[in-house]
């Protein structure tokens, strides 16, 4: 029912508006929706409550009630932090965060392809930066119900005016002393032999010097985008591996724009930006089983990318991954989403007859 309601009345409303505004509106919505996700959470729970502990999961050494984390984006200055376990998440990333704030590239930059159910956004990093994130953090991680983790990434600056190690290590610094469950550090992805090398090396820098900061031992995520060649995540990969980190967030946005069923002309005249939702999942869980075959046996995948289906679920489990992050399906589904997503994977996995943490990685 909340479902119908919301892509008969509530979404043609929001998708009348400005994708960026209708966003931001939700923000305020969800302060005072609370209450109300927590009786459709009852509704929804209550009768598949023995089945519940299935879903149990770990990611970072921190146990999980199911496997339905947030993805970075939504909410990036960490001003949401009571809100998000309402929505029905088990984790949710906070950011991206950078060293210097940025309010990011011209409006309009976030944009729907309805047909698809997609989104391409060119944001530009927009955000307060670390010095205010971090502040914010400092008094209100105490009031989120849920394990919060955070991604990082380089400024939104001229080439040249600030070193990326030197970057990445000033925003790390300002939260290496958190509780945080996990810090995920964006990487790019080239796609030249020579960039590959340029890039690897110049990742070899930024791990140097976080992890010469990380004197509290918090786990450490590389992101990858589904439009990594296989060099570059060898690269990475072993470079992983060199420096201790915990494990892979599994992918980002895509430049690709295959497949899609909306307008060309419409599409292109979009321009550029990172494409999310349905038409990157395949991409998004190849790169699942790329890395799942590459890491080392401790090292932990989160797979995001066009997942909004208990078959999604499913198949970046099976795919390796013991966790998942979601965010465009929100947008199209509703804010109740999570929360039916989460009773679904549990019947699912209750037919199966087996707890969802002996799923990890089975079709490999």
């Amino acid at each position: 029912m909340e479902n119908f309601v919301y892509k008969s009345f509530v979404r043609p409303l929001l998708f009348q508006m400005d994708a960026e505004e209708a966003h931001d509106l939700g923000h305020k919505l969800l302060p005072p929706s609370r209450g109300l996700m927590d009786v459709v959470s009852n509704y929804y729970l209550q009768p598949v409550s023995s089945s519940l502990p299935l879903l149990e999961t770990n990611i970072a050494g921190r146990k999980l009630s199911h496997p339905l984390g947030l993805a970075a984006g939504f909410d990036k200055n960490a001003r949401l932090l009571p809100e998000l376990a309402a929505l029905g998440f088990s984790f949710a990333e906070v950011g991206s965060v950078t060293a210097v704030s940025s309010i990011g590239n011209q409006r309009p930059r976030i944009f729907r392809l309805q047909k698809d159910g997609a989104v391409i956004n060119r944001l530009g990093l927009n955000g307060e930066g670390a010095l205010a994130v971090s502040a914010r953090l400092r008094s209100k991680i105490g009031l989120a119900s849920l394990p919060l983790a955070l991604n990082i990434a380089p400024s939104n600056l001229p080439a040249g005016e600030l070193v990326m190690e030197e970057d990445i290590a000033r925003t790390f610094d300002c939260f290496k002393d958190l509780p945080l469950t996990y810090i995920t550090i964006n990487t790019s992805c080239p796609n030249t032999h020579e960039g590959v090398l340029k890039e690897s090396s110049q990742l070899r820098l930024v791990l140097q010097r976080v992890c010469s900061l990380n004197t509290y031992n918090v786990p450490l995520f590389l992101k990858l985008s589904p439009d990594a060649g296989d060099d570059f995540l060898r690269h990475t990969v072993e470079l992983s591996q060199e420096f201790g980190i915990r494990g892979f967030v599994l992918g980002n946005t895509s430049t690709s724009r295959e497949g899609l069923t909306t307008d060309p002309d419409l599409v292109a005249a979009i321009g550029n930006g990172g494409l999310s939702g349905p038409p990157v999942r395949q991409m998004a869980l190849a790169l699942v089983r790329r890395v799942a075959r590459l890491k080392s046996n401790e090292q932990e995948i989160i797979a995001c990318g066009g997942i909004s289906q208990v078959e999604h679920v499913l198949d970046a489990i099976k795919s390796g991954a013991r966790a998942v992050q979601i965010y465009t399906a929100l947008i199209y589904e509703g804010p109740f989403h999570i929360i039916k997503l989460r009773r679904d994977l549990a019947l699912a996995v209750e037919r199966l007859g087996r707890p969802l943490q002996s799923l990890i990685g089975s079709d490999l």
